[in-house]
């Protein structure tokens, strides 16, 4: 079995232990010993499901609990709805509905200049890079 440590996107003292190979997802609470987390993947946790977005040799990845959707692959769209009572996130493959999440967003910190809304709230953040090339390059790893 090979683990990664993913840190939670804005709690500091929350990670999950993924299994590369089965996608099993565990939240723990403190790092094993001599473990440190990826450096380019985060995740929020939405009812029991985990979300995140992790770095690999084809790019960036968003997970949904074992599901991996590849950047690469145009087979898959998301979309953000901002509404007054708070934010829905749909992710739909090949126009079918896969993964909706009705929530409400994380806010800046308003004491941190570089806290802004993509960066507080993942949801934001995949919507916003999910065509973006530079994302893309960034998060590709070598092999």
């Amino acid at each position: 079995m090979t683990t990664e440590i993913i840190k939670h996107k804005y709690l500091q003292d929350c990670f999950i232990e993924r299994d590369s190979e089965t996608g099993s997802c565990y939240e723990i609470k403190t790092l094993p010993p001599g473990e440190k987390p990826r450096k380019k993947a985060s995740y929020v946790k939405h009812k029991d499901t985990f979300i995140g977005v992790f770095a690999s040799t084809q790019g960036p990845v968003l997970f949904i609990n074992q599901k991996l959707f590849f950047f690469t692959d145009q087979s898959w769209v998301v979309k953000l709805n901002k509404q007054a009572n708070g934010n829905q996130f749909t992710l739909l493959q090949n126009g079918q509905k896969l993964f909706e999440a009705d929530y409400q967003p994380p806010k800046p910190d308003p004491l941190d200049p570089w806290s802004d809304e993509e960066s507080v709230d993942l949801f934001v953040w995949i919507t916003a890079k999910r065509n973006d090339q530079e994302i893309a390059q960034m998060w590709t790893l070598e092999q």
